[in-house]
């Protein structure tokens, strides 16, 4: 299944009603798509294919037991944790990058929930103001590999500086207590 998953996961959409579009899938065949496999058999998907990428917004699907809160929340509440002068401007610069980010619809479905937080819980649901904040959510084309071309580049930037880097020995040595080097405490 995760094989699958992965294959067509460039297929799959976000959706703004999820519960219309389960009801549709489960009642109809107007959601079922077929998608071939690079071995040549045929998978029909049908509900499965906005409810996989729906586990990133809405964790709890997987497990009720989670209590994680999903992708636009994580976001909102991050930016809300800063210094109150700046956070407008990391609402205007928000970079979305890896691989999970490439399904189709994520940007518009992030950049919604996210207004949709920050109007209930910031704002306490005054419209009037609402017309004024601004959110900005970039898909660069090639965010699939955008952070290890990140990590890359830090890693050559990195790389004569021994401080830095942690060896082996170093790590059979003192296990985690050898991350106090780089100024991480461990108890």
């Amino acid at each position: 299944l995760y094989v699958i998953l992965l294959y067509i996961s460039s297929c799959l959409p976000f959706r703004y009603n999820i519960e219309q579009e389960r009801k549709l899938s489960t009642e109809t065949t107007v959601m079922v798509e077929s998608y071939t496999l690079p071995d040549g058999r045929v998978v029909k998907l049908g509900g499965e294919r906005f409810e996989a990428p729906e586990i990133l917004f809405q964790p709890h699907l997987i497990n009720s037991d989670i209590d994680n809160v999903g992708v636009a929340e994580l976001l909102y509440n991050t930016i809300e944790a800063i210094d109150i002068d700046i956070r407008y401007e990391f609402y205007k610069c928000i970079v979305v990058s890896g691989g999970s980010t490439m399904f189709p619809g994520l940007p518009s479905r992030l950049e919604r929930e996210v207004k949709q937080l920050y109007l209930v819980r910031t704002l306490k649901g005054d419209t009037r103001k609402f017309s004024k904040f601004k959110i900005q959510i970039e898909d660069p084309p090639r965010r699939k590999h955008m952070v290890f071309l990140g990590g890359a580049v830090l890693a050559d930037i990195m790389k004569d500086k021994d401080s830095f880097w942690m060896t082996r020995a170093e790590y059979q040595e003192k296990g985690l207590k050898c991350l106090e080097k780089l100024g991480v405490s461990v108890k």
